[in-house]
């Protein structure tokens, strides 16, 4: 608990300063960043190719078909912005962001005549890691026109230009990536965690969730590009079969680990049909290039709700790890109400970079999964105590005599076979006890006074002070006892004593009589008893008694 406190207080920690960084940028949008729809102008590509000079612009720009936005399906556009730079600094970086595009293909026209050509996306050696951003140089009061030409096969987003200070945009990077990087690894730590636990515990709700988190940490990772900037990868392909693997192992997990099944046969049904919607169009990341943004954010959003109404019901029906579930999906379901319905085209984007805000939830999602994890662990190791107690008492109860507390017949049968099934038995011996008068005691004093003598001679059996000796009572006035041999003339001046101190407290008429058999002698456990029990009668003929 300790350790994953540690890890909230770090990761909070740098969402405050991630923040802070996004206020100094924001600061900077009035001086030099450039947002689509605001300060530009985005148009259908009629050109192919790039105005001549600034002084073209004008005439190349009047026969181009101007578009509100681009299509989420993909296609190719013209962005043109006039601006000038009316701060000091020459050193600043050309970035488009808020999806992943392409192809990018700039010009830079300045009033003087200078051109700066730029080439970035996807497909393109990026000069800063995980990021579309292109240095140029900007000539202070210098008026410019930015021109800017870019392509993709779908559009998560509606694509954004900025400019920004070199040094603002190198320290922009450096906190993204320190975030996108470092929450993408505590998601692959937690699931090797609990991979490793799995195979001690085969849990399957702890295989469903780490193979959620690595499902989860993969898309993201080809979201940020990270498989491009490690291994040169670039297949768009690969991009959202990750996407629709989330919603199929999510929903496996929360089946599991809320074992809906059990109180919910519809809410199962609807599971799995979702489960089967994400692996009918999982293809389409194959196949349907420019829909399968648009697939992939249905199925998430279908898997979502269901994993949310679940969580509610389950936590409902008293299910207290659910309520770590429910807070979970909470960090995943607030990015989501802001991605989603933007990528669906029903409302503006309202973030700069959401991308990382729903890795970020992401990555509080698994810690807090894992919370609910810990907390049914320890409420099924609770459970199983209280069976295992159960259980305990209700053994003990089938083993011991409720009169008198020692052991029972069932004990005795149980104590015999062990000893007979293992090498102890030429060591052993078996002791009976015949209580002489109990039945007179009973007759004359009343059942009471009866029980009191069984009660007093099984606690003083129970109270020898003789190692490995055990006392059973076999029901009626008969004892009987097992131990080692060696302990025989112990044990039989032990009951004497016993028999001489009740005469001379209360039971003046009680008497034992007692019959010896040994393991050594005998191969079966019905044998040594009939030994004993003669030898018993025996004692009891010699001592003038007869049975009554």
């Amino acid at each position: 608990m300790k350790v994953l406190t540690r890890v909230l207080q770090l990761l909070l920690l740098a969402l405050i300063c991630c923040a802070t960084n996004g206020l100094a940028a924001a600061k900077l949008e009035t001086i030099g960043r450039v947002p689509l729809g605001d300060v530009g102008a985005l148009y259908a590509t009629n050109s192919p190719d790039f105005p001549s000079d600034i002084t073209a612009i004008d005439a190349w720009r009047s026969a181009l078909t101007p578009v509100s936005q681009v299509n989420v399906s993909g296609g190719s556009y013209w962005f043109v912005v006039d601006f000038t730079n009316q701060v000091g600094h020459k050193a600043w970086v050309f970035e488009p962001y808020s999806t992943l595009i392409n192809f990018v293909d700039a010009r830079l026209y300045g009033a003087d005549g200078s051109v700066q050509s730029l080439t970035t996306g996807y497909q393109r050696k990026l000069l800063y890691s995980l990021h579309y951003g292109q240095n140029i140089a900007l000539e202070p009061n210098g008026q410019y026109r930015l021109v800017v030409r870019f392509s993709s096969p779908y559009f998560a987003a509606q694509p954004k230009f900025r400019l920004m200070p070199q040094a603002e945009y190198q320290q922009h990077v450096l906190w993204d990536n320190i975030l996108t990087i470092g929450a993408l690894g505590a998601l692959l730590c937690l699931a090797l965690y609990n991979l490793f636990v799995f195979t001690s515990t085969r849990d399957k709700s702890l295989l469903f969730y780490a193979l959620y988190l690595i499902a989860t940490a993969t898309a993201w990772a080809w979201t940020f590009h990270l498989p491009t900037a490690l291994f040169n990868i670039y297949e768009l392909r690969w991009h959202y079969m990750w996407f629709f693997l989330m919603p199929i192992t999510g929903t496996l997990f929360y089946l599991s680990f809320l074992q809906v099944a059990t109180w919910s046969p519809l809410l199962t049904r609807l599971s799995w049909g979702s489960i089967a919607l994400s692996v009918v169009l999982l293809p389409s990341s194959f196949f349907l290039l420019s829909h399968m943004h648009l697939l992939a954010t249905i199925c998430i959003t279908v898997q979502l709700s269901l994993a949310l109404i679940c969580g509610v019901l389950s936590w409902r029906r008293g299910f207290k790890a659910a309520r770590y579930f429910v807070v979970a999906f909470m960090f995943l379901l607030l990015p989501s109400l802001v991605i989603l319905p933007a990528n669906l085209g029903l409302i503006p984007e309202l973030l700069e970079n959401v991308e990382l805000l729903a890795l970020i939830g992401a990555l509080f999602d698994g810690l807090l999964l894992a919370f609910a994890l810990a907390e049914r662990i320890r409420s099924l190791q609770a459970e199983r105590d209280i069976s295992l107690f159960r259980v305990t008492q209700a053994l003990n109860l089938a083993n011991t005599d409720s009169l008198t507390g020692i052991g029972n017949r069932h004990a005795f049968d149980l104590a015999l076979q062990q000893v007979f099934q293992t090498s102890v038995q030429q060591s052993y011996l078996l002791m009976l006890i015949d209580l002489d008068g109990f039945k007179r005691i009973n007759d004359q004093y009343g059942h009471n006074k009866g029980d009191d003598l069984l009660k007093q001679f099984a606690k003083a059996l129970k109270n020898l002070p003789l190692p490995q000796v055990s006392s059973y009572r076999l029901g009626g006035d008969e004892f009987t006892l097992i131990a080692p041999k060696q302990l025989e003339a112990q044990l039989v001046s032990a009951i004497r004593g016993i028999e001489q101190h009740l005469r001379e407290h209360g039971f003046a008429e009680f008497g034992a009589s007692i019959g010896v058999a040994y393991g050594a002698e005998h191969q079966q456990m019905s044998e040594i008893f009939s030994q004993a029990d003669q030898r018993m009668y025996e004692d009891k003929r010699k001592r003038q008694f007869l049975a009554t």
